[in-house]
């Protein structure tokens, strides 16, 4: 599976578009590409096609020690992973 993960940061924001479908096999370049950001993450996975258990631990990491935004698409596979593993417990959600 293949993703793309394009960073930019505006002061204390990290913006991460995520692009294709996060795996095991790439869930390292999404903790690449979070790493070093400020106090303030938003992850656009609105253009995600799948997400698995992987990537939701990396995001999970995340929100633990920064504010974490998820950016979704609704009624999407990915918007019902993140509502089933208990994400929007922890992060913003909001709906693009």
């Amino acid at each position: 599976m293949t993703a793309k993960f394009i960073g930019r940061d505006d002061g204390e924001i990290r913006t991460v578009t995520v692009v294709g479908e996060v795996d095991v096999a790439n869930a390292g370049e999404l903790e690449t590409a979070l790493t070093g950001a400020g106090a303030r993450i938003v992850v656009e996975l609105d253009r995600a096609e799948y997400l698995d258990s992987a990537g939701l631990r990396v995001l999970f990491t995340h929100a633990r020690t920064r504010r974490l935004e998820l950016v979704l698409r609704r009624g999407g596979g990915v918007e019902q992973v993140v509502t089933l593993s208990g994400l929007t417990e922890v992060a913003a959600i909001r709906y693009d």
